[in-house]
């Protein structure tokens, strides 16, 4: 509490000699708070009312001695400074800010925050005094150093990961597979999506990484075995139709011809007249309705990955043909999903409820954005395993 100099310094300020107290660049020591909040537990909020609280002392220089730089401005001024920032909010970040151990309070008796001049200088003052700052700016300069590391590895590691992202689409596309449709491949590039947008995950993109490559070598080596694999692939899938007089429902479903598994479909056959001509046509329906239908998008791809690109549309189908007895047609896709994963779902049952309470055609049943009402009257659909 002892008298400050009116006198403003303009230029850095470099550390003092070892054997007196140190001072720093309070600017600088802001810089590197800002870098090494998040370690500190404080916002970047809290660091712009340190900043702001910092604008009312005249020097450019910091000291390390306590009593030296008091801020005694009210929480008016702060606020004000700080372009009106609620009074409730600026006292959050305050007490953050004591808390943390970078300012400390100078209270007097009444706990008010004033100043007594002396001659042309201050004779005490009560208030936030900055000389933590100070003392601790060489573990900030420490963590602020960290921090800047950890981001230039995590810029690294994207970079990488964008590349190997890359890589898989390029091995996808020479075979045919569409990256953006639905396909084995679509949880991990999920994933990979979601983890480009996150920050300070260098663990997480060194694991995306790895999981990328395994999979882009995976479709490699397909694409070198592919074609002595396609033979006995197709003289197996002819031995089930020859021995078996009912083959399996999924085989079934990607075997038929195109306008024969759609037939049963009425109320795609309403939403779309021209009745699609091949696969990709289909699951272009498909996810065209999902949305319609209240279903996530990322709901729809797991269900692709695990019945098959062809059998996920016609489900899909299915689950039109029944909207109007589903209370949560998502909540069923998932639960037909996990059928699917375990090898139990069967197809042709499924096709089979669809004939079950078919609603009456009428303009009622499509005010609704061209799609059926759900219905209050009717029980939830059973869900088929």
């Amino acid at each position: 509490m002892t008298a400050q100099t009116t006198r403003f310094q303009g230029q850095p300020v470099s550390a003092a000699p070892d054997n007196g107290p140190m001072s720093f660049d309070k600017w600088a020591l802001v810089d590197d708070l800002r870098l090494a909040a998040p370690d500190l537990g404080l916002s970047h909020r809290s660091v712009a009312v340190l900043r702001a609280m910092l604008t009312f002392l005249p020097d450019r220089t910091l000291t390390a001695l306590p009593g030296r730089a008091i801020v005694f401005a009210s929480n008016t001024t702060l606020s004000a400074r700080l372009g009106g920032m609620p009074e409730s909010t600026l006292r959050r970040h305050l007490a953050a800010l004591v808390a943390c151990g970078v300012v400390s309070r100078c209270d007097s008796p009444n706990r008010k925050r004033y100043a007594r001049r002396l001659g042309s200088g201050l004779g005490c003052a009560f208030g936030f005094d900055m000389a933590p700052l100070a003392m601790i700016a060489r573990d900030i300069g420490t963590l602020a150093r960290a921090a800047e590391r950890r981001a230039e590895e995590h810029a690294v590691l994207r970079s990488a990961a964008l590349v190997a992202r890359q890589d898989l689409f390029q091995a996808m596309s020479a075979q045919g597979i569409d990256p953006e449709g639905p396909n084995p491949q679509s949880p991990l590039i999920g994933r990979a999506r979601l983890m480009l947008r996150r920050k300070d995950n260098v663990d997480d993109l060194r694991q995306l990484i790895e999981d990328l490559e395994n999979a882009r070598k995976t479709l490699a080596d397909t694409t070198e075995t592919g074609g002595s694999d396609t033979g006995n692939e197709r003289h197996q899938h002819k031995g089930i139709h020859k021995d078996s007089e009912t083959p399996r429902p999924v085989d079934n479903a990607q075997t038929q011809e195109m306008p024969d598994q759609l037939m049963p479909f009425r109320q795609y056959h309403l939403l779309f007249p021209d009745m699609a001509r091949n696969w990709h046509e289909v699951t272009a329906h498909a996810r065209q309705l999902v949305p319609m239908m209240g279903i996530d998008m990322q709901v729809y791809d797991e269900a692709s990955a695990a019945m098959g690109p062809r059998l996920a549309p016609l489900a899909i189908f299915c689950l039109l043909e029944r909207f109007e007895t589903l209370r949560n047609p998502g909540g069923y896709l998932r639960r037909l999903t996990q059928t699917a994963r375990l090898g139990q779902l069967d197809y042709a049952r499924l096709l089979r409820t669809t004939e079950v309470a078919r609603p009456e055609l009428s303009a009622d049943n499509f005010s609704n954005g061209g799609m059926p009402r759900p219905s209050a009257n009717r029980p939830p659909a059973e869900i088929v395993s």
